[in-house]
């Protein structure tokens, strides 16, 4: 099934502005599951110069090790042997000199989950690295709580350097329309009131009639959107506990 991209004009240009801009650049985009900030981001960044950066959940060290191999790519050298997110980003600031790049890392919250000093580390390496640079640093986060604790609250380390922040919300009836022109009024009223204004689920939903649909997607054991709401119930419980 092909994705559809629709809407999403204001986040566009918000980020088109700030990359026109020159000078460094520090976004922090985030919003909850499934609501379509990795796909706006790969949106953006599709014709620009640019490493993203999709970190997990192994930890700091593991997750370096991954970051140093997508600068390898980047730069088409060996992988740096270096142990340190600051010494990896000053690395790659030598080498690109005052060129406009962006770096995006996405699930930024993984990394705070699992080392409470990583906005620490980002607040050094955009202080002393990245500061007078004209690399634009963009931020993704799932869960909403860690990045408004970890990154954008008045007690993480990292408060006030952000040049931007938007919150990725779910998309408006309006935008459903786009995603099914060919459908009665009456049916994408029934798509939204079911499956929201979130991309992931209106993307998984198929010509087929919108009951069959329904059945298909939510109330058919071992389906993707089965159990969908007790997991995000869950996952946010635990961010939250965290």
């Amino acid at each position: 099934m092909n994705r559809i991209f629709v809407n999403r004009e204001k986040e566009l240009k918000f980020l088109a502005d700030k990359y026109r801009s020159k000078g460094f650049d520090f976004i922090v985009i985030y919003g909850r599951r499934r609501v379509g900030k990795t796909e706006l981001v790969k949106q953006f960044i599709k014709d620009k110069r640019n490493i993203y950066f999709l970190a997990d959940k192994r930890g700091t060290e593991f997750n370096i090790n991954r970051f140093k191999e997508k600068i390898s790519e980047l730069l088409d050298e060996p992988r740096v042997e270096l142990e340190t997110f600051e010494e990896v980003f000053s690395h790659l600031l030598k080498k690109i000199g005052g060129e406009r790049l962006i770096i995006c890392i996405d699930e930024f919250s993984y990394l705070i989950e699992k080392d409470d000093s990583i906005p620490s580390v980002f607040q050094l390496i955009i202080d002393e690295i990245l500061n007078k640079s004209n690399i634009m640093l963009i931020l993704l986060g799932s869960s909403v709580s860690l990045m408004e604790s970890g990154v954008l609250s008045s007690k993480s380390p990292l408060y006030g350097r952000r040049t931007g922040q938007f919150k990725i919300e779910p998309l408006s009836f309006a935008n459903v329309l786009e995603f099914f022109p060919n459908r009665e009024l009456s049916e994408n009223a029934v798509i939204y009131a079911v499956f929201g204004g979130i991309p992931f689920y209106l993307n998984k939903v198929d010509s087929k009639s919108v009951l069959e649909n329904i059945k298909s997607l939510i109330l058919k054991k071992g389906e993707i959107l089965y159990e969908e709401i007790d997991f995000l119930h869950k996952v946010d419980f635990i961010h939250k506990a965290c």
